[in-house]
């Protein structure tokens, strides 16, 4: 009951943290975010990622800061050109 409690207190404060994220966790799987929104998916090399997934809490926070940084500085991808 403990874990399930602090587990969900973790998904409360990354979501307060990322609001631009659905975030979740799954006992088999990690820790798990998508964007929201309208983000489109693409798959192409350098499309801003719309989804990440990570063992713990703290590599998901990390993963999702990058992605901001990323973000802000190429908000539509990166390209080799």
């Amino acid at each position: 009951m403990c874990a399930a409690v602090l587990t969900g207190a973790g998904v409360e404060a990354l979501a307060e943290l990322f609001p631009r994220w659905r975030i979740w966790v799954d006992p088999e799987t990690g820790w798990h975010a998508c964007r929201r929104g309208g983000f489109i998916q693409n798959y192409h090399q350098g499309a801003p990622a719309f989804s990440v997934h990570a063992a713990t809490a703290g590599e998901l926070a990390g993963q999702l800061r990058w992605q901001e940084a990323a973000d802000a500085h190429a908000p539509f991808g990166c390209s080799s050109r």
